[in-house]
């Protein structure tokens, strides 16, 4: 098995050169340097060279290994690929391993903080028992998509923006009445201050500025206590919705996936995007701008926040770390914006309301 010793014979440098180079420890600012570090690297391979992870744990009382965060709730147990990107290229940079993590409710399940994990990106939600053992063990942590809380910075766009640029858009086109579309009451619960209010904030903002603060309708499926929410769920609320006298022109989807079951119940009550409705999605995803219609939405920099999430937690781990710059760490930094497709277009002329389900 190939040693340090071996590669920096080959390259000509110290093992010391080279042990900081395959722990990511040189970034290769100038060209010579980046030039040694892939040279390094490059015989490293050709040597078969593998890091003794063991060996390097007992001597750095480290494990280089970070926890992902989720709950067994069904909306935390998937996670955005630009996001994941975006950590991965940078934790891989550095030096260290992202594991997924489920996480039991109420604390159950905690052995995430026993240090087999550096540090723990949460992606949005753990509940507050979950957050009392990250901080009673002083286990280096970032939110992402959510608001702070006492010692865990986070990392999270300006939603409220994002929220504003949906509605403005909207009323760029002529549309005075919006229905947002939104998860059942108990789902909205788990998330208080969650970017889904802030997203609603953001529009009344921009509907009041218009004169139309009486225009944003909530559309909340139609779930019983205690039952899991389902695509179907929305096909009675959307129906009295289209049936009322001041029924919306335009849709906003709080997610991508919304927005296809939108569609969905669209196309069933006989309502044609954008020709009878216009529909946005907060937020895009791989497959929205291939449909018909392809779906207008506001794009979040998932992959930035993946990138500046890492640099966070690498930067409590490791006190020599060049942290973030404080645009970076400051929630709100990351850039939304819109993109327009076919689904959003301008009001129609002539309004079809559907006949009434009681009727």
């Amino acid at each position: 098995m190939a040693t340090l010793q071996d590669i920096a014979d080959v390259v000509g440098v110290s093992t010391v050169t080279v042990s900081k180079v395959l722990r990511g420890k040189v970034k290769g600012s100038y060209a010579r340097s980046a030039k040694q570090a892939q040279r390094i690297r490059q015989v490293a391979d050709e040597l078969g060279y593998r890091v003794d992870w063991r060996a390097r744990a007992l001597k750095t009382k480290r494990t280089h290994m970070i926890g992902l965060l989720s709950t067994d709730k069904r909306e935390t147990r998937t996670h955005e690929p630009r996001l994941l990107e975006g950590l991965v290229q940078m934790l891989g940079d550095a030096g260290y391993h992202l594991v997924f993590v489920r996480v039991g409710g109420g604390g159950a399940g905690d052995d995430f903080a026993d240090a087999r994990f550096d540090g723990v990106i949460i992606d949005y939600h753990l509940e507050p028992e979950e957050i009392e053992v990250i901080q009673q063990n002083n286990l280096p942590a970032v939110i992402i998509n959510a608001p702070s809380v006492e010692n865990i910075p986070s990392v999270m766009p300006n939603h409220r923006l994002a929220g504003r640029l949906a509605a403005e858009h909207l009323l760029k086109l002529g549309h005075r009445r919006l229905g947002y579309v939104q998860a059942a009451p108990v789902e909205q619960k788990r998330w208080p201050d969650h970017m889904v209010k802030r997203w609603r904030l953001g529009m009344l903002d921009a509907m009041r500025e218009a004169g139309h603060e009486d225009g944003l309708v909530d559309v909340i499926p139609d779930v019983a206590p205690g039952a899991p929410e389902t695509g179907e769920a929305y096909g009675p609320a959307l129906q009295r919705l289209f049936s009322a006298d001041d029924r919306p022109t335009a849709l906003v989807a709080n997610n991508p996936f919304r927005s296809d079951i939108v569609l969905h119940h669209l196309d069933r009550l006989g309502l044609e995007c954008p020709r009878d409705v216009s529909l946005l999605s907060m937020g895009d995803r791989e497959g929205l701008n291939y449909g018909r219609p392809s779906i207008t939405c506001i794009d979040l920099p998932f992959e930035a926040m993946g990138d500046t999430a890492a640099r966070l937690l690498i930067h409590q781990i490791e006190a020599a770390a060049v942290p973030p710059t404080p645009a970076e760490a400051t929630p709100g930094h990351f850039p939304v914006r819109l993109i327009t497709r076919q689904s959003t277009a301008a009001v129609p002329s002539r309004v079809l309301r559907l006949a009434s389900p009681d009727s």
